[in-house]
Parts: C-alpha cells; structure tokens; sequence
C-alpha cells in the first residue's frame, strides 16, 4: 500500500491545497456560499496566516464583490474575519438587489402584455361594430 501511495498519491498533499486555494474563484453567477465553504476547507488544512487569508480571499472575488470593497472609503479590510463579513454583506445585497430588478421586468413584462391584450380586444370588437 505504502509503495501504490507512494508511486500514485500526491507528491505534496499541503502544496496540492495551496495551489486549489491560490486558484479558487467565485464564478461571478454563484452566491457566496460555495466559495465560502470550498475557501474555509482548503484554508483550514494550510495554516496560513491572517493576513495572507485575507488577502486570498479577495482575490478569489468577483468583481461585483471586489469593486465595493477596493473604493471603501475606510479601505480594505486588513482581518479575514472582516473581510468574509463585509463580502458576504456585500454578496447578500447584490442578491437583494437581483431579486428586486428581476420584480420589476416581470411587472413589466405582463403589464405589457396586459396591455397588448387589451389593444387587442380593442381592435377585435371596433372591427365586429364596423362589420
């Protein structure tokens, strides 16, 4: 067993996490939640310091999320604990924020079709009256 690890398992097991790490992302359609859990795995197994999780963090963070943050007028937070707590506040608004334009098209939308319908019938029944 110990010869099939050693000719097949991984080389580094704590090199192999810090490169998943290094290259985790947050695809920009997911919410937080993922990236959190995938992040705090990984991290979790490195060790690694407060300020270089914070750091990593952010970097793995959409743009929708990193804009806010890097015009703060405090500037960046220099804590993880900070950092997750402003990007998730961050996150949920946007969310929040979705909900609430994806209300207003669909308002839109069948008031418009309301609207059709009704132009509709207009023009039926002003064509049965003239016949």
């Amino acid at each position: 067993m110990d010869e099939l690890h050693q000719h097949f398992g991984l080389s580094d097991p704590v090199g192999e996490v810090a490169n998943m790490l290094d290259n985790l992302c947050m695809k920009p359609s997911n919410k937080i939640s993922t990236y959190n859990v995938d992040f705090m795995c990984y991290a979790s197994q490195l060790g690694w310091g407060n300020s270089i999780l914070c750091h990593r963090y952010y970097q793995g963070l959409p743009n929708r999320i990193q804009d806010p943050i890097s015009i703060r007028e405090q500037g960046k937070p220099t804590s993880f604990q900070d950092m997750y707590t402003l990007a998730m506040t961050i996150n949920h608004y946007y969310w929040e924020q979705d909900r609430k334009r994806h209300h207003a098209r669909q308002a839109e939308k069948e008031a418009l079709e309301s609207h059709s319908q009704k132009q509709g019938k207009a023009s039926t029944s002003g064509s049965v009256m003239a016949s």
